[in-house]
């Protein structure tokens, strides 16, 4: 089992339940009206990353409600104090100043998937200039500091296709649009069982980052005192039996070796 351990000076006492009523409101960048309009089955991963957001928000004595919306938007809601919480967001400095990471949700393993007619042909990232297409990537989505760099450049930013929700993204896969895409590991190959023509067509070709993605809570939406109230409840039902039932059922697991297999 991957487990996170803080400093002893991290380590903060743990904050009482809010005594006053906690109603949270989370982001999702899926939802079922955006799948049903890109002509998609709901990925499996929709309902997990609800199950997780409920283990924190039961485990706080808060209510929650989940919205979908895109990416991007979905960032500056929370930067705005309009939503409460995200799942599965990158540590950079930039963001920390307005969201507080509550604690690891999994490790993230971001990959460069490409057709297998041309894969042949990638050997670093700034071969996808050799593409006679397009790469699709995530608007605002963060794949490790190379990716940034590379991206800053006027001469990659042509090959790049960005989308605004992850269902977007695929759709460029399955109707061929791209020649490629950055993707989260495990999200590719729950695609893949879900969509078997994806594997018939793509290969991962590149490792471009790897690191913990975490459970955020706005800073200027929620308080001081809950945002610590939540960091314990996460830290409480992290690696515990119902969180681990949770991952069971969706064929995920907290070891690190598991996690980098997917």
């Amino acid at each position: 089992m991957l487990l996170i351990l803080l400093p002893l000076s991290e380590v903060a006492v743990a904050t009482p339940a809010p005594t006053e009523p906690c109603h949270l409101t989370a982001h999702l960048n899926e939802s079922p009206e955006t799948a049903k309009a890109e002509g998609l089955t709901l990925p499996r991963w929709y309902d997990l990353h609800q199950r997780i957001l409920r283990l924190l928000t039961d485990e706080a004595g808060c209510t929650l409600e989940v919205v979908g919306s895109p990416w991007p938007r979905s960032l500056n809601l929370l930067k705005s104090g309009d939503i409460d919480l995200m799942l599965t967001v990158s540590y950079t400095e930039e963001r920390n100043q307005f969201a507080e990471f509550l604690g690891v949700h999994y490790m993230e393993e971001s990959v460069l998937v490409i057709d297998k007619q041309y894969a042949s042909r990638i050997r670093k990232l700034t071969d996808i200039g050799l593409l006679p297409g397009f790469v699709g990537v995530l608007r605002d989505a963060y794949y490790g500091e190379e990716f940034e760099q590379v991206k800053a450049d006027p001469d990659f930013q042509q090959y790049l296709l960005y989308a605004n929700t992850l269902t977007q993204k695929l759709n460029m896969l399955k109707r061929q649009r791209v020649l490629g895409s950055v993707e989260d590991k495990t999200q590719f190959v729950e695609w893949n069982r879900q969509y078997p023509e994806l594997a018939q067509r793509y290969q991962i070709v590149l490792t471009l980052h790897r690191a913990p993605v975490y459970i955020v809570a706005s800073r200027q939406g929620v308080s001081k005192e809950l945002r610590q109230h939540l960091k314990d409840s996460w830290a409480k039902v992290y690696g515990s039996p119902e969180h681990l039932a949770i991952l069971a059922e969706f064929g995920w697991s907290l070891d690190e070796s598991d996690t980098a297999a997917r």
